[in-house]
């Protein structure tokens, strides 16, 4: 059975050789060239023999070809990146939003990025990162929900703009190698939006990317980002193949998202605390804990990090999480 087979097996339950894992963080400065990026990935994700790659452009990637002017700097702890000059102003502008060529720019960097690891990673399962436009858009405007309330007609328009680049985007990286996606939303948290809205600019869009790329991707896995989410939101609107959140700093547990989800749940890393502070009897003890819940649902739990882990953990404190796994797997 290759890789892949074995994910989606896992994803329906019907794994029944060993719980997978992976570990995905960002690569600052090298996330700015495609080729420099692809190498940082493979160096990553053959050294640790991962089971599945979560390919991670820098954070503000979805809305440079719109004219947003990315920062230099990078978040000293996660690697993330901010804007220095956003393209949204006023509601003015968003009627003005146009599409732009997702093969070209920014966009296509990051399809280079694909193709390059598609070619020398190709039994490896990858996915390609993608926001959902509600994420995108705030990404774009500081006034996004005033925005919103000023004009709802004018901002869904926008967002049906965003929407079209982001699917064409997907169908370029699946057809440059990627097999699936993860689908990251901020919106299923509290935040100063009303849950109509978020069913009307969050949960619309997203249904109708999942349902588009399904003629193309072998998996959607949906990141729930964010503490105080509404866990249950998601599972009653989305159809995805697998959940991705928070499990070690909000709820739900492992176990309790394995009674609400019935697919695939990517959860159990202590990225923020054990990962971070290096301690190795903690790393070892989250990570065979992790393993243990992920036999008694299925395997359905593939061994994972809430969020892109800490560009602060070692490599030393790494290596403990991929030799703990590996070892387990010998004494099968």
């Amino acid at each position: 059975m290759d890789k892949l087979e074995l994910l989606l097996n896992t994803f329906k339950g019907r794994n029944i050789d060993y719980p997978l894992f992976s570990l995905w963080k960002h690569f600052p400065h090298d996330d700015r060239h495609p080729e420099r990026l692809a190498k940082a990935h493979i160096k990553f994700y053959e050294h640790h023999q991962f089971d599945l790659m979560k390919i991670s452009p820098h954070g503000r990637y979805p809305v440079v070809d719109y004219g947003c002017k990315v920062a230099k700097e990078y978040d000293p702890v996660t690697g993330s990146t901010s804007c220095e000059e956003c393209t949204i102003h006023s509601i003015e502008d968003w009627g003005a939003l146009e599409q732009v060529n997702v093969n070209e720019g920014e966009f296509g960097d990051q399809v280079k990025t694909v193709e390059i690891l598609g070619k020398k990673l190709e039994g490896l399962p990858k996915m390609m990162t993608i926001f959902s436009p509600l994420m995108v858009a705030s990404k774009m405007d500081n006034n996004l929900v005033a925005h919103i309330r000023e004009d709802k007609t004018k901002l869904k328009e926008a967002l049906f703009v965003i929407y079209r680049d982001l699917l064409e985007f997907a169908q370029s990286s699946i057809d440059a190698g990627a097999n699936g996606l993860f689908i990251a939303s901020q919106h299923f948290r509290k935040t100063d939006l009303t849950w109509e809205e978020v069913d009307n600019f969050e949960i619309f869009f997203i249904k109708k990317l999942i349902q588009e790329t399904r003629k193309k991707s072998d998996y959607n896995i949906i990141h729930i980002h964010g503490q105080d989410i509404n866990f249950n939101k998601v599972v009653e609107n989305i159809d995805a193949d697998g959940l991705n959140w928070h499990d070690q700093l909000t709820w739900p547990t492992i176990p309790e998202a394995a009674n609400i989800f019935s697919k695939g749940l990517l959860a159990g890393i202590d990225d923020t605390r054990s990962l971070a502070d290096g301690n190795e009897e903690k790393i070892k003890s989250n990570i065979l804990e992790a393993i243990e819940i992920s036999k008694k649902h299925d395997n359905r739990v593939i061994i994972s990090p809430g969020c892109v882990i800490p560009i602060t953990a070692t490599n030393e404190s790494i290596e403990i999480v991929s030799k703990t796994i590996h070892k387990s797997r010998k004494r099968v």
